[in-house]
């Protein structure tokens, strides 16, 4: 399954904005090909061994990442389907209270090296995906019997009793088995065309438990 991380969205600022101000003639041009990032002793990193650096290691993640966001939205634009800031707040407000303080959630937030604004934004974007996955993915009631009737004895109570649990089981499968194939029709619904032929995407390897449990 495709994984969506928020602090992405700090690298991906990054690189896309070297990138698009590298395209920026004039002297007010933040990037510069010579302008210098940093030193040690006389040698000089400039920005253009940084972006070619960023761009080498995590290029291809990061203009995945983008495109996808964009996928989403404009997706959601034209289907009508959107998050609210109710359902931003429902997500967000359970992590903050979880902290304890607001002090406590300004540290996570420094340590995941994000703004608040970032977090919203990348929550929202998983959000939005899930319910554009879900749209065109739906599980079945039949599905969910299945599930529980192989696991029941991982879950507690009755079926009803653990029905919430088990949903919550059979989405994570469904998403693991179609949420690559869901994102590859969007690219090509959407005609996704990548210019820069070294940021081209490679099909991701699944992680080796997510492989073991999509059998279940």
């Amino acid at each position: 399954m495709k994984k969506f991380n928020a602090t992405i969205l700090t690298a991906s600022a990054l690189v896309l904005g070297l990138a698009v101000a590298g395209c920026t003639s004039g002297k007010d041009s933040a990037f510069s090909a010579d302008n210098p990032v940093a030193k040690i002793g006389n040698v000089t990193i400039t920005q253009e061994q940084m972006y070619d650096k960023l761009k080498k290691d995590a290029g291809k993640r990061v203009m995945a990442d983008i495109i996808t966001l964009e996928l989403y939205k404009q997706e959601g634009a034209a289907r009508g389907i959107t998050v609210t800031d109710q359902e931003l707040d429902a997500r967000v407000n359970p992590v903050k209270e979880k902290l304890g303080s607001p002090e406590r959630f300004q540290q996570y937030l420094k340590d995941k090296q994000m703004t608040e604004q970032e977090l919203r934004e990348g929550v929202r974007a998983v959000m939005l995906r899930d319910k554009l996955f879900e749209k065109d993915n739906p599980i079945t009631e039949e599905q969910i019997k299945e599930y529980y009737e192989k696991n029941k004895d991982k879950f507690e109570g009755t079926f009803e009793e653990a029905r919430p649990k088990v949903i919550e089981k059979v989405k994570a499968r469904n998403k693991r088995n179609n949420m690559d194939k869901w994102i590859d029709e969007l690219y090509k619904k959407h005609n996704v065309q990548i210019m820069d032929k070294d940021l081209e995407k490679e099909k991701e390897v699944e992680e080796e438990e997510e492989t073991t449990t999509s059998s279940k």
